[in-house]
């Protein structure tokens, strides 16, 4: 399984020169910081499960379809985030390591329900035990009152809604507003309304 590059950090210096590299405002960037992290992150898992197959984002698959047997494809994509067809494709891959199947749905004979085959509930107890070592391992660096509160900023992070798509939400909102005030068909109906309720 191909892993991800190593992305160069903040004190690294060029190759075959002494000179260091400036990354400007980089390192006061969120997103950039949490790049780095999450290759450190892939860094340790793929070193502990690349012999297994199983990437991150199938690990979280794994365990969505493990707690909520039967959920159905479409629904496992919009709980991690991802495309329809990119949950396909982590089904396809995982049904083919053998690990999950898929099963008609008794109620819709459209829909198929993802479950863990024999031998992936098997493996998911050795899964499971090499990523809370892996998590141990990477959380090393920090105390147990740091992680709490890395825990607890990254909670309030990723459940807040992105900037983007409340801004967006209120544009469509405010276009929608303006088309209904210029619209005369709109217009007349209000005055209509206002006049009836007026007499």
């Amino acid at each position: 399984m191909r892993r991800p590059k190593a992305e160069v950090g903040v004190k690294s210096e060029r190759r075959g020169s002494a000179a260091p590299v400036d990354y400007g405002t980089l390192p006061n960037h969120v997103g950039y910081l949490l790049r780095l992290a999450q290759l450190r992150v892939w860094e340790d898992f793929y070193g502990r499960l690349g012999d297994t197959g199983i990437s991150p984002a199938l690990f979280s698959a794994l365990m969505l379809v493990e707690r909520n047997p039967g959920i159905q494809q479409s629904r496992l994509g919009e709980a991690l985030g991802v495309a329809r067809s990119g949950a396909m494709t982590m089904t396809d891959r995982l049904e083919g390591l053998g690990l999950v199947e898929r099963r008609a749905d008794p109620h819709d004979r459209r829909a198929y329900g993802l479950f863990l085959t024999t031998d992936g509930q098997r493996r998911m107890a050795e899964y499971i035990a090499r990523v809370q070592q892996h998590d141990a391992k990477i959380n090393q660096v920090l105390s147990g009152e740091e992680h709490a509160t890395l825990m607890r900023l990254l909670h309030k992070f990723t459940a807040a809604p992105a900037p983007i798509t409340q801004e967006r939400a209120q544009k469509v909102e405010a276009a929608a507003r303006s088309a209904a005030e210029t619209d005369p068909v709109a217009s007349r109906t209000k005055r209509t309304a206002h006049t009836g309720r007026a007499s």
